[in-house]
């Protein structure tokens, strides 16, 4: 098969997968843990040798607070779908990024003895709707947003660092967040690898009224009161992930991390009266590779 029936090929896997899911694990499972898992997940697949087209499915159990800043949580079956093929793309879940243009640079003049790569990227950011939990009543949805940005990693022996920056186009959030972390692999052999992560989060004051602020509408229908944040951090998170090689095709995926809310996120009266500035997910993913 040519490169580009492969290409082709993978192309319909991934859109296959999204689309042919249970409704329930597509409506409920994937736009909701899409964005939450997304980095994580990547974290995971970075830990693994490249190959020339990696294709991996999966479903497992996934545990989240049911909104950002709540203290309750849930536990449901939830997909993940990756794609990547060379060094010109990747898609993870929810997000795209090009890295074509990385290669056009690379003539085996890396900076120091690591690896620089960048390109654009395209992320959705499925909002949140009002009927995932009482506590959200009064506040209404938060539309989906279409984020347009950019990144830049750098890895060098086990360590990689990477910043990303996204803005919405669409009218979601209409807002902007970057994120920095920094990424160490711990161990790896023929079958396991582990490795964990430390990031923050920025974001516009846009980004942050839609998703923390409580507007004059929103206070009468509440009960809660009113609050305007500013731009800042908006967490601060560590993580750890491992994968567990079963088979040629079968793999484990799993993550754990903590967020602490911070600044105007953590002053909100929705997560200060109702939910918690400490944020803990997992998930566990069996994953078909091919």
């Amino acid at each position: 098969m040519n490169i580009k029936a492969s290409l082709f090929t993978a192309a319909l896997v991934v859109l296959f997968t999204a689309v042919a899911l249970p409704g329930s694990l597509r409506a409920q499972g994937f736009s909701d843990i899409a964005g939450l898992f997304t980095e994580s997940f990547q974290d995971a697949i970075d830990l693994l040798p490249p190959d020339v087209t990696s294709i991996r499915i999966g479903v497992g159990p996934a545990i989240y607070p049911e909104y950002m800043g709540d203290d309750r949580y849930k536990i449901q079956a939830a997909p993940v779908v990756s794609l990547r093929y060379r060094n010109l793309f990747e898609i993870d879940n929810n997000e795209l990024k090009i890295t074509a243009l990385s290669g056009l640079l690379d003539t085996n003049t890396n900076i120091g003895k690591g690896k620089l790569r960048f390109g654009p990227l395209v992320s959705l950011d499925f909002g949140r709707k009002a009927k995932r939990s009482n506590d959200l009543i009064g506040f209404g949805n938060v539309s989906t947003s279409v984020e347009l940005g950019a990144f830049v990693g750098y890895a060098v022996g086990p360590v990689r660092l990477r910043l990303r920056a996204r803005h919405d186009v669409a009218g979601g959030h209409s807002g902007a967040i970057v994120k920095g972390d920094v990424a160490l692999a711990l161990y790896r052999d023929s079958k396991l690898a582990l490795g964990s992560n430390l990031s923050t989060t920025w974001a516009s004051s846009k980004y942050m009224k839609s998703y923390f602020g409580v507007s004059a509408t929103q206070s009468a229908g509440s009960g809660l009161t009113v609050f305007t944040p500013g731009s800042g951090i908006r967490d601060l998170a560590v993580g750890a992930s491992a994968n567990y090689l079963i088979s040629r095709n079968f793999s484990v995926v799993s993550s754990l991390r903590y967020a602490r809310l911070m600044s105007g996120a953590k002053k909100s009266p929705l997560v200060k009266t109702r939910g918690s500035a400490n944020q803990v997910s997992f998930s566990s993913y069996i994953i078909y590779s091919f």
